[in-house]
């Protein structure tokens, strides 16, 4: 069995050991997406404002936001995203999906709730609509 395993070298990348320059080496979306692998969502948005890849392929926010779990908002279909937006979106959606729970607790009707964060987020009713329909799934 041995025999048909290829003996060759693998290199592993260990993203914790490396230092914040070691990123930099990389002129593509592979030194961002590494860094915030290594930083995970609580200091993905530090490290995405400091550097120049605000606008990043769909490919790579697609893996960042699965791996790292970032929970992105951005339309899958456009060829780029920008990753400030995708990430306001997302703090965004957690403000009114946490006011929507509050004004539940307290007892609020849906047509309320609707109104109410409506007016408080600048946001459309399609948008609170969506978010309740999540929030019943």
């Amino acid at each position: 069995m041995l025999r048909l395993i290829p003996n060759c070298p693998i290199n592993l990348i260990e993203l914790a050991k490396m230092s914040d320059s070691d990123f930099e080496k990389f002129n593509t979306e592979l030194g961002l997406a590494m860094k915030v692998l290594k930083y995970q969502k609580a200091g993905a948005v530090k490290v995405i404002k400091a550097t120049n890849h605000e606008m990043i392929e769909r490919e790579t926010a697609v893996i960042l936001d699965r791996v790292a779990k970032l929970d992105l908002e951005f339309d899958e279909k456009e060829d780029q995203v920008d990753m400030c937006k995708a990430m306001e979106d997302n703090n965004r959606k957690m403000e009114v999906t946490g006011a929507i729970k509050g004004m539940r607790r307290l007892g609020a009707s849906e047509d309320s709730i609707i109104t109410d964060v409506m007016e408080m987020y600048s946001v459309t009713r399609e948008y609170v609509l969506a978010i309740l329909k999540e929030q019943a799934a």
